[in-house]
């Protein structure tokens, strides 16, 4: 939330088989969830997908066009990288409109400043040089490096992190002589939320062990969904005596935390294997 993203295919033949027959995992993320649920299903668990969020992909809209001429035109002293799919989109957006080595060669010129190791990693991939990179993972790091280390305020090129309104975006825009937005996409909450609404029923019936997020909106929404049927306490009980919130990373805690689950955990490093291996153990450590 080290090293380049890892594809979740085959999990380690010691951690395949029955281990989680008789539970029930909760996911709720829109991307790659199944994959995820794969992993799980190998280990023997049972499997309830109550999507959260959907991913709205803006790569393809004028907004984004023009930021990213505004960056070829007048390339930025600073860039931040805040996700790697961030970054990807906006490459393949560039290249789409036939700006892709002009956008490369102007964010070359930048210090570039990633959130964490898959922005980091993206960076790399994309044939550019990592500055400096947060240790946590997170934008107030961000916001504190460029305060303490540019206090000339330079001209910045943001990648918006996901979430609305995101504080950090507001902080540097006080920091930096001029910000310019990278809109790539967000998050909003889904089309369809009766697969959530089942998931947060399931959970509050004491019928699903585990549930798992994989950002910090996911959190969020499904304690909105769950305020719109009256169930927000009950599902907070939940996760604060039997059921465990398996965050892919520290951020994520943080939101889960901030909705008043106690006790959510997020393995080292922050990624989707490492998680569903932290919370396998930890489910077989409990049946045990």
């Amino acid at each position: 939330m080290a090293g380049a993203e890892t594809t979740l295919t085959e999990a380690p033949s010691g951690e395949r088989g029955d281990v989680l027959r008789g539970m029930t995992v909760g996911i709720t993320a829109d991307r790659r969830w199944l994959e995820q649920a794969d992993l799980f299903r190998r280990r023997g668990a049972e499997v309830v997908h109550g999507p959260t969020l959907a991913t709205i992909d803006l790569s393809r809209q004028e907004a984004l066009r023009q930021a990213t001429l505004d960056v070829v035109a007048r390339p930025p002293e600073l860039v931040v990288v805040t996700t790697g799919m961030g970054l990807r989109l906006w490459l393949e957006a560039a290249a789409g409109w036939g700006l892709g080595d002009l956008l490369t060669g102007a964010l070359a010129q930048a210090a570039v400043l990633a959130r964490g190791a898959k922005a980091s990693s993206a960076v790399r991939r994309a044939g550019l040089e990592v500055a400096w990179r947060a240790p946590r993972e997170t934008m107030e790091e961000v916001v504190d490096h460029i305060a303490i280390e540019h206090p000339q305020r330079p001209r910045v090129a943001l990648q918006l992190f996901g979430p609305e309104a995101h504080p950090s975006t507001a902080a540097l825009r006080s920091l930096a002589g001029e910000l310019v937005e990278i809109p790539v996409y967000r998050w909003r909450l889904p089309d369809d939320d009766q697969p959530a609404r089942a998931l947060v029923r399931a959970v509050t019936a004491g019928e699903v062990a585990a549930v798992t997020f994989t950002s910090q909106p996911a959190v969020h929404h499904l304690f909105r969904i769950a305020e719109s049927m009256g169930e927000a306490d009950a599902l907070r009980r939940r996760f604060d005596s039997e059921v465990l919130a398996s965050c892919v990373g520290p951020v994520c805690a943080e939101s889960a935390v901030a909705e008043g689950i106690e006790r959510p955990v997020w393995p080292e490093p922050p990624r989707l294997v490492a998680m569903v291996r932290q919370l396998t153990d930890l489910l077989v450590t409990r049946s045990g």
